[in-house]
């Protein structure tokens, strides 16, 4: 599984949101075979960002993007790397 962060920007006035709504949410993200790790609303240009293990790329997308239609929100998808990796990752340039 790999790590993605998408960041969602409502397009409209959210009406009728709430723990239901969340639930049919994740059981978005879980169709594609994905699992939500976090969830926080945000005050600035995005609205809500959630970093999710999917199985795949297409899988991260997918979700995202049935997401996006149930909120009615713009959404940016981007793989996470985790710290470890990334910093191993960084060390793996500097002795290039």
């Amino acid at each position: 599984m790999a790590k993605f962060l998408t960041l969602y920007r409502f397009q409209r006035p959210v009406k009728g949101g709430g723990p239901d709504r969340f639930k049919t949410f994740r059981s978005l993200v879980e169709k594609e075979g994905g699992h939500i790790l976090a969830f926080h609303g945000l005050v600035g240009p995005y609205d809500v960002m959630v970093l999710a293990d999917y199985p795949n790329t297409r899988a991260a997308a997918k979700g995202a993007a049935a997401v996006g239609n149930l909120i009615t929100a713009e959404s940016t998808t981007m793989p996470a790397l985790e710290q470890d990796e990334f910093l191993q990752l960084l060390k793996e340039l500097n002795e290039a």
